[in-house]
């Protein structure tokens, strides 16, 4: 498989921000590999998800994909607010890389 085209990444990352919509999040966040644009045929999209919710967090994993018809592989991380709050008071390495690598795509 070739690397998708900037163009083609944004065409699909529109079609499957239409499915992430239906999911109500309060902001949607790209990060790793197609936020830095070092991505390859392989990678996946990386997305953190703020969404106000009471389910646990993993019974969360499987809401998105559920709503997205997608044609590039995704892997979104639903956090509640308070969720990264707690992570940013604690110095969470991986929210810090999120909030500083990544890129907001979605904010309602």
């Amino acid at each position: 498989m070739q690397r998708m085209s900037q163009s083609s990444f944004e065409q699909e990352l529109g079609h499957t921000l239409e499915g992430v919509r239906r999911y109500h999040p309060l902001r949607v966040i790209l990060f790793g590999s197609f936020a830095r644009g070092d991505y390859h045929a392989a990678s996946d999209v990386d997305l953190v998800i703020i969404k106000d919710t009471d389910r646990p967090f993993v019974e969360r994993i499987g809401d998105v994909p559920a709503l997205c018809n997608y044609a590039i592989p995704l892997e979104p991380l639903v956090y509640t607010p308070q969720e990264i709050e707690q992570m940013i008071l604690r110095n969470n390495p991986f929210i810090e890389q999120v909030l500083r690598e990544g890129k907001v795509i979605y904010e309602s």
